[in-house]
């Protein structure tokens, strides 16, 4: 019945579907690069799984073929502003070698040396980079443009310097909405019949898993997957109802563990103190964190950030279904969706005296 498990992959290229607007929004601020002259800086925003950045992905490599256009994409996720500057300048197309540890100053001489036509610089999972002054630092360089991908537009705005926060307002920012039940199907329809052998669904099947992920892409492709493994599990040579109803969470647990693994280390040990001691308050998190947060950082080569940064941290562990974290500040509390999904990391959790 799979015939070719990749089509449900995130990274297998097929049509942007039901992009029509975002993509002649991100056309419009990008055309300046066209020409040779900078492009807009961009905010795109939206829930996991609709799509951000694979239109965004096929928007800088078509112009990228088209012309004389540079780009990279970064995948942010686990990097230091250093880190980041130190990737684009690799993926710049002149494939200039730096040191791994060259300083942040000689890093920026770099890229003004070398960018000589629009540079484009994606930066994937933006919300959960440490620094923003790496803004300022791409910035500095008269060709470089920003295309900044996050969950939420305005906590990562909060954490802007103010003096650039106006690169990123109005007709800057994009909203990916999540997909209506008709997109959906219009979406899955094409990796059912690329991926899947004969036609295994019955009728209204698409429509039932569309309608039940929620608008969500990653989720409703990952689902139909999920269905098909459960019907060869069971011997059924087409989807059964059972297949359908029992394949959301066996594809929500796959995207979870996936979701985990791509989090940088400090974030997987934030998720194992909640998940080994949640449900937790939010005051009670905070204590924890302040004395565990040597260990929590240990080996990133760089000092722990502070407690608010922390938090952003958790925020963004929750964009990730990973864990539930309702109320705000103090008032909130802490607690794993699936207490049973441990972090790939070897890491001692230590309660507080006053949790004891």
């Amino acid at each position: 019945m799979i015939e070719f498990p990749w089509v449900f992959d995130d990274q297998y290229r097929t049509d942007i579907l039901h992009r029509h607007d975002e993509l002649n929004s991100l056309s419009r601020l990008l055309e300046p690069a066209t020409v040779g002259r900078r492009a807009e800086d961009i905010l795109i925003h939206g829930s996991s799984g609709v799509g951000k950045t694979a239109t965004a992905r096929r928007m800088v490599d078509e112009l990228r073929t088209g012309g004389a256009v540079s780009s990279a994409l970064v995948e942010c996720s686990g990097k230091t502003g250093n880190e980041i500057l130190h990737e684009a300048i690799e993926k710049f197309p002149a494939g200039t070698v730096i040191h791994r540890n060259q300083p942040r100053e000689e890093l920026v001489e770099t890229l003004e040396r070398i960018v000589d036509d629009p540079f484009i610089v994606v930066l994937d999972e933006a919300d959960v980079i440490p620094d923003l002054d790496v803004l300022e630092d791409l910035f500095a360089v008269d060709l470089v443009s920003v295309i900044a991908i996050t969950h939420q537009d305005v906590k990562w705005l909060n954490r802007v310097d103010r003096n650039l926060r106006s690169r990123f307002r109005g007709d800057n920012q994009i909203e990916f909405r999540k997909y209506t039940v008709g997109e959906l199907v219009d979406i899955l329809e094409p990796r059912v019949e690329h991926g899947l052998t004969g036609d295994p669904t019955q009728d209204g099947h698409l429509e039932w898993i569309a309608d039940e992920t929620n608008g969500v892409a990653r989720w409703a492709i990952k689902s139909v997957l999920s269905a098909a493994e459960l019907a060869l599990e069971r011997g059924h040579d087409h989807f059964h109802d059972e297949d359908i109803d029992d394949s959301f969470e066996h594809a929500m647990q796959k995207i979870r563990k996936a979701n985990l693994r791509s989090l940088p280390l400090p974030h997987q040990r934030l998720y194992e103190i909640v998940r080994a001691i949640g449900p937790i308050s939010g005051g009670e998190m905070r204590e924890i964190y302040g004395e565990q947060k040597e260990a929590i950082f240990e080996g990133r080569g760089h000092d722990p950030v502070s407690w608010r940064q922390a938090w952003n941290y958790l925020d963004k562990i929750a964009d990730y279904n990973l864990i539930k974290m309702p109320g705000e500040t103090k008032a909130t509390v802490y607690e794993a969706v699936d207490p049973e999904l441990e972090a790939p990391v070897e890491f001692e959790v230590r309660e507080t005296a006053e949790l004891d």
